[in-house]
């Protein structure tokens, strides 16, 4: 498979609107529900899409039973993870170690072999988001980086599911939206189990625009990541994504007031170059 341009920069995009609905559930006052609240918006969301699309294969059933039981795992280290850190620590933490497990992974389980260069990248992509992470302080070192890494490990699990699912679907944006429909649904019924059910609603309510906002940059962006997946290969479209740590990185400096020293921006520089190794 070739990684074009086209969807190089499709998948740059995606990057930005995965950052902006990270930095919208840091925002919350209760990470575990703003995540929540976001995740039923994407179901909202795809509601048409399940209507008018075709189904995915059967082939593809089983995985969207897989991939939910992992995001939802996912979620919920999520918002552990953003109760003991800011989003410029938290975010490039869990991110920057997630595109070599996703390459191993994608060449054990997907027969996917990269030449070095790609290596370098991908290595380079990851040094330069766990750089920025480094530099940062750590009200809580230990339990940070504990729900950060168990973040990473989430990640490339459902990155490696979606990715086949998608491409055994037949359509990955059918895929994407039953994906939505399910994790959603299973979501608020968890919630629901442990007492906070009520309290999604009331949250949900207060809170529509935010959530709806966000769940459309989440549902926009991850749709278009299992749709790279379906024409590129998996470690460098999942690489390229994690470049939303630069984009991150501003909207914690900027609109949430974190703090990056020179040594950050250096090893988003560091980024950059991993970039232009997966390109050349």
């Amino acid at each position: 498979m070739e990684y074009s341009l086209p969807v190089f920069l499709t998948v740059l995009g995606a990057a930005a609107l995965h950052a902006g609905w990270n930095a919208l559930v840091r925002g919350g006052n209760d990470p575990l529900l703003h995540t929540a609240a976001i995740v039923i918006w994407t179901g909202v969301i795809a509601v048409p899409f399940v209507i008018i699309l075709p189904a995915p294969s059967k082939e593809s059933l089983i995985v969207l039973v897989y991939s939910v039981v992992v995001h939802l795992i996912y979620y919920f280290a999520l918002a552990s993870a953003y109760r003991h850190a800011g989003l410029s620590v938290v975010y490039p933490i869990m991110r920057g170690a997630a595109p070599l497990m996703i390459s191993l992974g994608a060449f054990l389980f997907m027969d996917e072999s990269l030449a070095p260069d790609r290596w370098v990248g991908i290595a380079l992509i990851s040094v330069g988001v766990i750089g920025i992470a480094l530099r940062s302080n750590m009200t809580h070192p230990r339990q940070t980086l504990t729900w950060a890494l168990m973040c990473s490990i989430t990640i490339a699990t459902y990155t490696i599911i979606d990715a086949h699912g998608s491409r055994v679907s037949g359509n990955a944006l059918s895929f994407a939206a039953w994906m939505f429909l399910i994790e959603s649904v299973a979501f608020a019924a968890v919630l629901s189990i442990v007492g906070r059910g009520r309290a999604l609603y009331q949250y949900v309510g207060a809170r529509l625009k935010s959530t709806a906002i966000a769940g459309a940059m989440s549902a926009t962006g991850y749709t278009i990541v299992l749709w790279a997946m379906t024409t590129a290969p998996v470690a460098l479209v999942s690489a390229t994504r994690e470049t939303s740590v630069l984009f991150a990185a501003v909207i914690g400096v900027t609109l949430l007031r974190e703090k990056m020293g020179v040594r950050q921006w250096l090893s988003a520089f560091t980024i950059v170059a991993g970039l232009i190794a997966l390109r050349i």
